[in-house]
C-alpha cells in the first residue's frame, strides 16, 4: 500500500503543459499536477495507492488560511481542495497529508499549546471529512513528532500514523496499527510486549523485514509500504515476494 509520494523534483515541462489541456474546466496547478502523476505510477501496483504528501503542505495552509504565524481562529475554506479533487479522482485511494504539528506554524493568537492543538485537529478532522466525502478510503498523516492531542483525537481506522521511529510507543499509546522502516523492525518484539498492535506497515520492505515479521504476525496483518515517486519504485515494491508455510 501506498503512503503517498513526494513531488517531482523537476517534472517534464512537455508533460506538464500536454497535462493542463487535458484539465480545461478545472482550477489546477502544479499540486495538483503532483496529485494526478504520482497516483497513476501507483495504481498498476498499489492494492491501496494514496494520493497526496509532504508536497501538499501548501495547500493544507491554504486551506487554514495561514503560511506561517496564526492571527486568529481556524475558519478552514477546502475550495482549493474540492478545485483539486475535481480533477483528481481519489476513489478507494487513501490520502497522505502533512500532521499539523509538521506545518511549523507559529501561534500568535491561542498562547495556549494544548487550544492551538485541539484546534489544530479539529480543523484536521473537518478536512479528513471532506477527502473521505470525496471517495478517500483514509488519511495518513506524516509526522516526526507528533502533538499529544493530535493522537488523541485523530485516530481510528480511517486514520493511520507514520511517525519518527522514536515516537512509537507514543502513538501506540492511542492506535493499534503502525508503520515502520526496515531498519526498525527487530524493535517489533519488545513493542509487543507492551502494546496490542493490530497491522504493521513496513516502509520499503524487504524480504529480511517481512520475516522478521512473520515471527509475530499472521500474514494478513503485514503490508509492504512505500512512500516514492515513479512507477518503477511501485513496481520493484509490488514484486517482493517470499514463501511461507501455511
Amino acid at each position: 500500500m501506498s503512503l503517498g509520494s513526494p513531488a517531482e523534483e523537476k517534472p517534464d515541462a512537455a508533460d506538464v503543459a500536454k497535462w493542463i489541456s487535458g484539465v480545461k474546466g478545472n482550477t489546477a496547478d502544479i499540486i495538483t499536477y503532483n496529485l494526478q502523476r504520482s497516483l497513476e505510477d501507483q495504481k498498476p501496483y498499489t492494492a491501496e495507492p494514496a494520493a497526496g504528501g509532504e508536497f501538499y503542505t501548501p495547500r493544507i495552509k491554504e486551506v487554514l488560511g495561514f503560511e506561517d504565524k496564526v492571527t486568529q481562529d481556524f475558519l478552514p475554506d477546502a475550495e482549493s481542495i474540492h478545485e483539486d479533487l475535481r480533477a483528481v479522482k481519489i476513489k478507494n485511494c487513501g490520502f497522505a497529508l502533512p500532521a499539523f504539528s509538521n506545518l511549523n506554524l507559529t501561534d500568535a493568537y491561542y498562547k495556549d499549546s494544548e487550544e492551538f492543538f485541539a484546534a489544530g485537529a479539529e480543523t484536521y478532522k473537518f478536512i479528513s471529512r471532506e477527502l473521505r466525502d470525496n471517495g478517500a478510503c483514509r488519511v495518513i498523516f506524516h509526522a516526526e513528532s507528533p502533538d499529544d492531542l493530535e493522537l488523541e483525537l485523530l485516530r481510528g481506522k480511517k486514520y493511520l500514523w507514520y511517525v519518527g521511529g522514536s515516537e512509537l510507543e507514543r502513538l501506540l499509546e492511542s492506535a493499534r496499527d503502525i508503520v515502520i522502516d526496515t531498519d526498525s523492525i527487530s524493535r517489533l518484539e519488545e513493542l509487543l510486549d507492551c502494546y496490542r498492535i493490530r497491522n504493521v506497515y513496513i516502509r520499503d520492505a524487504d524480504t529480511s523485514a517481512l520475516k522478521t515479521a512473520l515471527k509475530y504476525f499472521d500474514k494478513e496483518y503485514i503490508f509492504a509500504a512505500g512512500y516514492g515517486d515513479g512507477s518503477e519504485y511501485w513496481k520493484n515494491l509490488s514484486e517482493l515476494k517470499i514463501k511461507t508455510e501455511e
